[in-house]
């Protein structure tokens, strides 16, 4: 590889979650990490792949109503090892633990779905602060449109993530974050279908390669090393020079054995170039010697395979000089006719490359550039390799076997028994703590424990046996809310058990949500940018005096009727009213690109059916005209009775919208009928009359 200067190519990470320019609704995503911060997932990640405005610390209703109102129609979801599954995050997207024997889920892949574009991301930050603004890392995003798709590297990211939903505990017994999570899969190649498919004659190819152990029914045991090697193969021979970059190492046995499998997979009858990027560690008693944290058979191995070895020193600062512990994970293989690069999960480890019985769950992003005279490709790809210091006598270097930090934290954190399988909260009216058990893999006395403003025992070994053992037991929550999280105890360990709702639609809405007014949830409702609408109403409400006015059409400064109050009159608040109907129906007749999505817009908590319930609470309760109260809820069902869907390409079906939306129209008329019949005798005969016949219509 050149020692020229190297060209820093330097950004954000979180950046790659934002969507492109016209992708369209977001349609879904699913992650996957080893370790993992809920909050920077639902407040960075996520926010932005949702395209969420307000900030968490500075408007927490506006960004709770935000994210609330777009997770109704999208999907979200983590893979995240199950040593570090336990964590208290919203109901609103799922946490999936991911349990392999002998191993981890140590893959960082996320796939990013919106209508008109799909991204895929790997790269070698877990879901954490540190990994998405601390540490130097790297990472790659490959873009799918409906002019350019690769295919062949969708499905494998597909193929990938279902298989790690299968390593989820109790996932055989179709669990409901299970099937969201396969839902929104399927969802994904469903929308790609018709795409057109990308070249395969390029000079620039990519390739997922993943390392994986055997999946039971799904496929046999993967090695990411044997994988990339392979697919370099076929577009010139084995590589003769390889440089590899990783933080963390095994042992000196079983870094041998790695470094083994590597010489064995280069090229044969001339010279091989090893270059291995390693740590130092630097303290006040390194002064007289350098120490490198990695073992020396590194430098010891490849010598028997007649490979030459050079060792370089990963940076301690990016290339703005900021301190940044690396984290990075990369391996450049070069052949005479190409250069490739590997960046992804893997450390230079035998369960990262996938060498031997045990291995983890890991995802790279292969990139193989051609090298042709005159090209730039492989000059580009070479310089995305930052510069680093040579060790020039590394014999002398003190070459420390230190294990793998991220081991280490795992081999101390008690590991949840395999016999406590997935924990699910139903919500709505009876509400329950679903759990699942396997017997023969539970220890002799355990313990579960809700947190929720206290803790409070759930269920105990000894409980569960006198009920009969049996393998779904069903609690009662009185609490409205879910609990935080759940706490298992037994006589080796304390571990959290993950938490995912049954239904995220029965949830209860934020209690915040009370204070907004039909006239609030109308103004959302119409606006042709909801969260704009949503921040200025919460803004109104939180008493900022410089909260946009979306119903203003022109300057105060400007109006001529200004010195008048028009809002109080009953001819401007009917008027303002039906201009926002008018809006609402246009909103409901956009294209929308799927069930759950329309079912979002009618049933979310900011939906038809709020929207109509705050209307029947202004009717009931009202100390004015139950007259114009019962007229608003008509001027709504008359708007709805008239929306007239218009589809476009890739969106929900005339035939299947109508099937539901006139469904659930005859569905609220009757809740209508039925939750305003006691009071119609505060009603006119007239305005009566004109109700039951909307009604009527509505029902028909």
């Amino acid at each position: 590889m050149s020692k020229r200067k190297k060209t820093p190519n330097t950004g954000a990470m979180l950046e790659l979650w934002r969507p492109p320019q016209d992708a369209g609704e977001a349609v879904g995503c699913l992650a996957s990490t080893y370790t993992f911060a809920p909050e920077l997932f639902d407040e960075q990640c996520l926010a932005r792949f949702l395209e969420i405005e307000s900030e968490p610390d500075r408007e927490d209703l506006a960004f709770l109503l935000e994210r609330e109102s777009r997770l109704g129609g999208a999907y979200a979801g983590v893979l995240v090892d199950h040593t570090q599954a336990g964590v208290a995050h919203s109901l609103r997207w799922d946490v999936l633990p991911v349990r392999i024997s002998h191993g981890k889920q140590h893959a960082k892949i996320s796939l990013l779905a919106w209508h008109r574009h799909v991204r895929i991301i790997v790269a070698s930050a877990n879901l954490t602060a540190a990994g998405y603004r601390t540490n130097y890392e790297v990472a790659g995003a490959v873009d799918l449109t409906s002019e350019d798709a690769d295919a062949e590297l969708l499905a494998a990211a597909v193929d990938f993530l279902r298989s790690l939903v299968r390593f989820v505990p109790g996932a055989s017994e179709r669990l409901p974050e299970v099937q969201r999570a396969e839902g929104f899969l399927a969802e994904v190649e469903r929308r790609v279908e018709g795409w057109k498919k990308r070249r395969r004659g390029e000079r620039t190819r990519q390739h997922l390669v993943f390392t994986l152990p055997a999946v039971e029914d799904g496929g046999p045991a993967r090695s990411g090393l044997d994988n990339a090697v392979q697919e370099c193969r076929r577009r010139g021979g084995s590589p003769n020079e390889a440089w590899i970059a990783s933080p963390f190492f095994d042992s000196d046995e079983a870094t041998s054995r790695v470094a083994s499998s590597l010489c064995k997979l280069m090229a044969r009858g001339g010279s091989r170039k090893v270059c291995f990027c390693v740590p130092v560690v630097r303290d006040a008693d390194s002064a007289a010697i350098l120490r490198l944290a990695a073992p020396v058979a590194l430098l010891r191995t490849p010598s028997l395979y007649q490979a030459s070895v050079s060792i370089e020193m990963l940076p301690e600062a990016d290339p703005d000089r900021n301190q940044r512990p690396w984290h990075a994970k990369m391996m450049a293989l070069i052949a005479e006719k190409y250069s490739a690069l590997m960046i992804g999960s893997s450390n230079f480890t035998s369960a990262g490359m996938g060498v031997g019985q045990n291995r983890n769950a890991e995802a790279n992003l292969l990139t193989i550039v051609d090298r042709v005279a005159y090209g730039r490709d492989a000059s580009q790809l070479e310089a995305v390799w930052p510069e680093m210091d040579v060790v020039e006598q590394p014999e002398t270097a003190q070459w420390l076997d230190r294990p793998d930090p991220e081991e280490a934290d795992a081999a101390s954190t008690p590991s949840l028994p395999a016999g406590f399988l997935a924990a699910t909260y139903r919500a709505g009216d009876e509400r329950r703590i679903v759990l699942r058990l396997d017997a023969p893999r539970l220890p002799e006395d355990w313990h579960i424990h809700a947190h929720d403003q206290g803790e409070r025992e759930l269920l105990s070994a000894y409980h569960w046996r006198e009920s009969g053992c049996s393998p779904v037991v069903e609690l009662a929550w009185n609490p409205l809310e879910p609990p935080e999280k759940l706490r298992v105890l037994w006589s080796d360990g304390v571990a959290f058990l993950p938490l995912n709702v049954e239904d995220s639609s029965t949830l209860p809405p934020p209690s915040q949500l009370e204070q907004m007014s039909a006239d609030d949830m109308l103004l959302i409702l119409a606006a042709a940018d909801p969260n704009a609408a949503i921040r200025a109403v919460t803004r109104r409400k939180a008493g900022d005096s410089d909260a946009p006015d979306l119903d203003t059409a022109t300057p105060i400064d400007l109006d001529p009727l200004r010195r008048y109050d028009l809002r109080a009159t009953f001819l401007h608040r009917i008027r303002r009213r039906s201009r926002f109907l008018a809006q609402l129906r246009a909103n409901l007749e956009r294209p929308v690109w799927g069930r759950q999505a329309l079912d979002w817009r009618l049933r979310g908590i900011i939906g038809i059916q709020s929207l109509a319930d705050r209307l029947v609470r202004e009717f009931t309760t009202t100390d004015g005209s139950a007259d114009e109260a019962l007229l608003n809820l008509a001027d709504l069902l008359v708007v709805l009775r008239e929306v007239d869907y218009q589809p476009s390409d890739g969106a929900l079906p005339k035939n299947d919208f109508d099937e539901v939306y006139r469904a659930f129209l005859s569905e609220l008329a009757g809740g209508l009928h039925h939750q305003t019949e006691a009071s119609r005798g505060r009603v006119s005969p007239q305005i009566m009359l004109f109700w039951e016949r909307i009604l009527e219509e509505c029902r028909s």
